[in-house]
C-alpha cells in the first residue's frame, strides 16, 4: 500500500479542492480552444454549448477578455451576449456559418455596455434580433443619442428586482443593480450553467473593474439574490475571466467586503 506523509496529504487535499471547480469542464472532451480570429476564441463547453471570448486592448494597454455563449436550439443558434465589438461579432458569425452551419436566430444581452451589445450592428445586418430588458434598451438609447450611434436592440420584458422571465431554454433573472443598474444573469437549466455577465467577477482580473455605472452599495444584495435563486449552479461564466463554479459568487461578495 502506498503511504504519504502528512504534508503531502495536505497538498493533495488542497489540489483536490482546487480541481473541483474545473470538474464539470475538464471531464469532457470539449476543452480545445479555437482561435477563430486575432481577437476571438471559441471553446465548446458541452454538446450544443460554446463559450466565445473576445480579447481587446484597453486604453491603458492592458489586454482584457469578455465572455459570451452560443447555445444550440432546435430553431438555430442563440448568441448570449455579442462578441466585444462589430468586427469580432462579424468573425464569430462567420465561424458559426462555416463550422456550426446553423442559422443564428436571436441574441440576448445581459446589459448595455459594449462588451455585451457592441456587436448589435453586425447582428442587425443579418436581421438577427438582439433582445434585452426594457431597462437595458432605455439605457442603450440614452447613451447612443449622445454618441450619435444607433445600436438596434429589442426590448422584450420589463423585469423588477428578483423577477424571472422564462425564454425557452434560457431563464432571465434580474437580481438588482450591481455592475450596472440593468445587469441581468441568464440561467441554462439543461447545463446547470449561469451566465453571470459582469455582475460576477473572477480572479483573473482582480478588483471590481469598470464601476462607472455601478451601484456598489446594492451589488452585494444582488449577488445574494443570485445565490438564493440558483443554489444548484455547476458552471458559472463570468463576464470577464475564467469559467468556474458557484464559488465565483462568494469570490465576488468578498470583493464587495474589501470596498466597505
Amino acid at each position: 500500500m502506498r503511504t504519504f506523509s502528512l504534508p503531502l496529504l495536505v497538498i493533495l487535499f488542497g489540489l483536490s479542492l482546487t480541481a473541483q471547480a474545473q470538474t464539470t469542464l475538464s471531464s469532457h472532451p470539449y476543452d480545445k480552444v479555437q482561435q477563430i480570429s486575432p481577437e476571438v476564441q471559441v471553446e465548446q463547453l458541452a454538446p450544443g454549448l460554446w463559450l466565445h471570448r473576445t480579447e481587446q486592448k484597453l486604453g491603458n494597454g492592458m489586454l482584457f477578455t469578455a465572455n459570451g455563449l452560443l447555445l444550440e436550439t432546435p430553431q438555430g443558434i442563440w448568441m448570449l451576449d455579442t462578441a466585444w465589438g462589430y468586427y469580432p461579432t462579424v468573425d464569430l458569425l462567420h465561424w458559426i456559418d462555416t463550422v456550426l452551419q446553423k442559422p443564428v436566430v436571436k441574441a440576448i444581452a445581459t446589459h448595455g455596455h459594449d462588451d455585451r451589445v457592441g456587436g448589435a450592428a453586425a447582428l442587425a445586418e443579418r436581421h438577427i434580433p438582439l433582445q434585452v430588458t426594457a431597462q437595458t434598451a432605455a439605457l442603450v438609447q440614452q447613451r447612443t443619442k449622445t454618441e450619435d450611434l444607433l445600436l438596434p436592440v429589442q426590448a422584450v420584458v420589463n423585469l423588477q428586482v428578483a423577477e424571472k422571465y422564462q425564454d425557452g431554454p434560457v431563464e432571465w433573472f434580474y437580481p438588482g443593480a450591481g455592475h450596472t443598474s440593468d445587469n441581468i444573469v441568464l440561467w441554462l437549466p439543461q447545463y446547470q450553467l449561469l451566465l453571470g455577465g459582469c455582475a460576477v467577477k473572477a480572479p483573473r482580473y482582480p478588483g471590481l473593474g469598470n464601476i462607472a455605472d455601478a451601484d456598489v452599495a446594492e451589488w452585494p444584495h444582488s449577488l445574494q439574490r443570485i445565490q438564493q435563486a440558483y443554489p444548484d449552479i455547476k458552471i458559472l461564466v463570468p463576464g470577464h475571466g475564467d469559467v468556474a463554479d458557484a464559488g465565483l459568487l462568494s469570490y465576488s461578495l468578498g470583493l464587495m467586503n474589501k470596498t466597505e
